[in-house]
Formats: C-alpha cells, structure tokens, sequence
C-alpha cells in the first residue's frame, strides 16, 4: 500500500501469456491467458476493478519479456501512461490515438461517448517525390553530339513467368532510347537507326521490353479513410445499380513505431504519423511491379564517390520490399569492386562465364534456376549479382556492343530490375550501351566539389548527347553521400546546387557500415535506412 499523496501499486511481471501478479495489498496471484496481449489486457481489467472497488487510483508497474512500464488506472476507467519519467494524458494523445479498451459490463455510459467518434485528422497529400525542372546546363545543340549512338535490334518474343520452372521464349531487350522513339518520329533519324541495326525501328519501337501504359505513382491520400459510403459496395458502371460484393484493395498498411507501438501491443488502436504514412507511401512505391525489365544506370566519371555502394544498397531496398528478382550487374571494364563488397555466391564465377553460355540460356529449354552459376545470391538482401573480375585487366575483359546486348537480353528474361554498377570510362561500349538501354538514371557523388563537378559535367554531357539522353539527365536522381560525420553543412550545399537541375536530390548522411567491407542493408542505422528509401521512392518515380 502506498502513503501520502501517492497513488497504490500493484506489480505484474510478464512472460509469454503468463503474469506473476501482486495486488496493492501484498497478495500473489497468477493471471494466464492466450498470448502475451491477452494477459496484459486481463492485468489492466484486473487493476481497474480493484481501482473501482477502492474509488482510488492504482498504478500497476509491469516488467518482463516488453521491459518495464507503468500505467495509472482511476475509478473512471482513464489510463495514464508514463513515459521517459513524466506522465501523458488521455486528452494528450487524443490527437493521434483512438483511445479504446475493453468494454465492461458497468462502463459508463459517457466514458464509451468520448471516444465513440473517430474524429480523423486530415494529412496533407505528399508532394511529388520530385518534379521536372528546366536544366541549368547548355541546351542541346543538333551538331553537338559529344558520344555516339550504338544501334539497337533485337527479336520480338514474349514476356517469361518468372515462376514457371521452364522458360518458353527469350524476352527482348530493347534499350530504353529506342523503345521511346514514337510513332511520328522524323523519317531521318529513324532511317538512321535501321540502316545501322538492319532492322525495321518501328518494329523495334514496338518491341519495347517496358509497358508505356504503366500509371504514375500517385501521391498518398490527402485524408485517411473516411466514413464507410452510403452501401457497403462500390456499384459497377458495367452492371448498372448491381453493387460489386469486391471491394477495393487498401493501400500499403502503415506501421505505428517507437513507444507510441507499445499501446498498440497493449491491445490500443493508435493512428499512424503522419511521418509513418509518408514511410508506407515509400515502400508502396519500392514495392511496385512492372510489366518488363526495369533498368537503373548508377553513374559518375570520377571513381571513388560511392556508385558501388549506391548500386548494392539500392538493390536490396528493392529487393527487400519487392520480392527479390533484381540484379546488380557489375558494367566495369577496370577492376569493378561490387564482388568485392558483396556476398560471394556457391560458384565463383563471373561476366565472362556467362557470357559463353547466354544463348543457351535463352533458349526455350532453360530452367530459371540456370541462371543460378553465374550470380551471387544475397541470401539476406535477397538480390543477385553479375560480378567483373577484378583480377583482369581491362583490355582482357572487354564487353562489346553485341556482347552487351546479349547478356542484357539474359538479364530482361531472369530478373525484373537491373541496376548497372558502371565504370569510369565513358567512351566504353559497354557504358554507352547501358545509357541506352536505362529507364532510369541514378548519379552518386561525395559531398566534395571534385565528385559533384564530375557528376555535374556528366549531365552537362548526357544533355548534349541525345534526346533519350537528355531525360535521363533531366530525369536524374541525384545521391549526396556524407563521406564525414561533421559533414553534413557541405553536403547540404552540394545538394542545393543541383536542387531545381535534376528531378530528385537526396542526402545520405554518414554511416560507418558503409565506408568500407560488405554492404548489408541490416546493418545501416535507422535514418541512413529512411534516407535510402527515400532515394529508392524516387528512382521509382521514374520507372
């Protein structure tokens, strides 16, 4: 029993579905129930009726397998809870919780009034993750084209079902740049293309291994969901008045963390932040399944500004949420080190390996798990990787034009994302190739004027090059890596400097599990995570 002012108590300690309670009188009991939120719900009815019956308030302290916590009930039936020794009210988190608990036989009447509206605070819609701007660089010249074009001609043949054990027919790759030509386009340059490929373009145009009807990512919704519609079922305009007994699907289920989690665990539904909302808004958008092979250009001709570590890390942000099948391809001539920085698989093979053996792989009697000898599973990121060997020298492992778009046909059939660690050689066949066939462009850099003067001289480039070109340098997602602890101010105004240049800019701030060794997403902390999915969000948006 307690004296003076201060309130009785009563202990409980927790473990499983099994609490070892002491009432405010000394006497031991034991409380069991289904699981462990059953039983804490049971200790706080417990406590409540004693709190009744006494017409005093009682403060349980619970310990055990969820830590310690204390709750204070009153006669009312009101809970309070402390936190980081001081106490929140009811009314103080009435703006973010629904507060409810089980009903009781002799609740008061007002008591279930003050929480029967779900009064739900209107968020508003997340902005675009980005949006286009006018580019600060040159604009394009039609004589200025800085690096050629390569050609691009491949076979029709239809999409594979991952799924199925045998794969019938080889998916095309047709690089991004041709599959956007449209229809109308000018006669000469597409009687370019074709003179150089031997091919018909507008045959290759259709061909495109991308889905153009594929729908923007929408922003989240401007209110949670709102009172339940006049009939339970949306009508179809097919079928007249006839209801549809489907309803829509939700969206991505937002996940209520930090103390705020532990009522949830109690059994008290808790309305997700705002910031929580923003957080399922990103993985939705990660999570997201395209008709075709994605393709991410990581790109920077200075070496040294985290393109590696941007390659690995954006491939198990996707990988993670979208259910694997992404491939991190190692694009480097001169000892690439994505192998180096990644798991080894059960084969130490190679490109090279592969590369004799992908017209094999395309035929109609492979098995998708054939193209297990020649990746390296992450067995936790869950992505693959297509290594270099950094044991040769460039000029023995050079990848021509036509080798490039061999094992890029290879990649569209096995995976549906390929994300290009590339190398410092702009002028490589195999650089030029994957600009080419990319949806997407993705340029690390430090937060050092060196690093972001080349990552800006490569857009500056890119615009001059070509038309598919100049999107992706238009549409670029631009990664500031803090290489520093203290660095944060610098690369704050790396950032600002291509804010409104490129579509997105993202900061990612100092992590020591990056700098050196294996790259394993479980390892970063919590706001090097949230900053990455952000990255991820807007790499999507360009998809």
């Amino acid at each position: 029993m307690s004296t003076g002012s201060e309130p009785a108590r009563a202990y409980a300690h927790v473990t499983g579905g099994t609490a070892r309670f002491t009432t405010v009188d000394g006497a031991e009991e034991t409380l069991e129930a289904a699981d462990v939120d059953a039983v804490r719900r049971l200790l706080i009815d417990r406590v409540r009726a004693d709190a009744v019956a006494s017409g005093a308030p009682i403060e349980l302290v619970t310990s055990g397998d969820r830590g310690e916590h204390h709750l204070l009930l009153d006669p009312a039936g009101d809970i309070d809870v402390e936190v980081d020794d001081r106490t929140v009210t009811r009314a103080e988190l009435r703006q973010q919780a629904w507060w409810t608990t089980e009903p009781e036989a002799d609740a008061e009447p007002e008591v279930e009034a003050e929480v029967e509206p779900e009064v739900e605070p209107e968020f508003a819609a997340e902005p675009a993750l980005v949006a286009e701007v006018p580019s600060f660089f040159p604009p394009a010249r039609s004589d200025a084209a800085a690096i050629s074009e390569a050609p691009a001609a491949y076979d029709d043949g239809d999409d594979d079902d991952l799924d199925d054990d045998v794969v019938d027919t080889p998916a095309e790759w047709v690089p991004a740049r041709v599959a956007e030509i449209p229809a109308a386009a000018p006669a000469a340059p597409i009687e370019a293309d074709a003179a150089n490929s031997g091919t018909d373009p507008v045959d290759v145009a259709r061909a495109s291994f991308e889905s153009d009807e594929q729908p923007p990512i929408d922003a989240p919704p401007t209110t949670d969901a709102g009172p339940a519609a006049d009939t339970p079922f949306e009508a179809s305009a097919s079928q007249g008045s006839r209801p549809s007994f489907i309803e829509p699907a939700g969206e991505h289920p937002a996940t209520v963390s930090g103390w705020r989690s532990f009522f949830v665990r109690l059994g008290i539904p808790i309305r997700p932040s705002k910031a929580e909302l923003e957080r399922a808004e990103r993985e939705r958008a990660v999570s997201r399944q395209w008709a075709g092979c994605r393709a991410i250009a990581v790109a920077n001709g200075k070496g040294g500004v985290g393109k590696t570590m941007t390659t690995a890390v954006l491939s198990a942000v996707f990988a993670r949420h979208g259910g694997g099948n992404v491939l991190a391809w190692d694009n480097n001539d001169t000892r690439g080190t994505l192998g180096w920085r990644t798991e080894q698989g059960d084969y130490d093979t190679t490109i090279r390996d592969l590369l004799p053996e992908a017209a094999r792989l395309l035929e109609a009697t492979a098995s998708v798990s054939d193209i297990a000898r020649f990746v390296h599973h992450q067995s936790v990121d869950r992505y693959d990787v297509l290594r270099s060997n950094p044991e040769l020298l460039a000029a023995d492992q050079r990848i021509t034009t036509a080798d490039f778009d061999l094992l890029a046909q290879v990649a569209a059939r096995y995976y549906r994302m390929v994300i290009f660690d590339s190398g410092n050689d702009e002028s490589a066949d195999r650089w030029l190739r994957m600009i080419d066939s990319a949806h997407q462009l993705v340029v690390p850099t430090l937060a050092a004027p060196e690093s972001a003067e080349s990552a800006a001289l490569l857009l500056d480039a890119l615009r001059k090059r070509d038309e598919h070109s100049r999107r992706l340098a238009d549409g670029a997602v631009v990664v500031v890596g803090q290489s520093e602890r203290a660095g944060i101010s610098a690369a704050q105004r790396i950032a600002a400097g291509f804010e409104g240049h490129v579509r997105a800019v993202e900061i990612i701030p100092f992590d020591d599990s990056l700098k050196a060794g294996r790259i394993r997403y479980d390892a970063l902390q919590p706001r090097t995570k949230d900053a990455w999915m952000r990255a991820a969000a807007a790499v999507a948006q360009g998809l």
